[in-house]
């Protein structure tokens, strides 16, 4: 995944904090007429920084694209599935049961990556200059 953001502050000489404005759903906002329910929202992320970037720089921020999805299905699929398959195979019980359980992975899940130093992402490239 690869996003546009601005250099907030240095963390060390390889590492800094930027800010990317998290897109919408629909991803649109130019074309609606009915004002939007999400307006952006903005993420701070520490990423590598192996170009030297300053705060201030507009920056291209790439992170893997495998371990965003991997997340995503975590969170979205697995307790879903687990509460229908428990609904169909053993009633609404084990559907209940599931949706604990999927709880639980999620917790662990992001204990892990919490301590893991959260979804790695690295500054690839200057997007152009901007006032942070």
């Amino acid at each position: 995944m690869t996003n546009t953001a601005v250099v907030v502050r240095l963390e060390s000489a390889r590492r800094a904090t930027v800010r990317v404005a998290r897109e919408n759903a629909c991803g649109d906002c130019g074309k609606c007429k009915t004002g939007c329910a999400n307006p952006r929202e903005m993420v701070y992320v520490l990423a590598k920084n192996p170009i030297g970037a300053e705060p201030g720089d507009e920056v291209v921020v790439t992170a893997s694209t495998r371990q965003v999805l991997s997340l995503a299905a975590l969170v979205y699929l697995l307790p879903v599935l687990l509460l229908l398959g428990g609904w169909v195979w053993l009633g609404w019980p084990a559907g209940v049961i599931g949706v604990a359980v999927s709880a639980a992975a999620i917790v662990l899940a992001g204990r892990r990556l919490k301590h893991k130093g959260g979804v790695r992402a690295i500054i690839t490239d200057f997007a152009g200059k901007t006032k942070a």
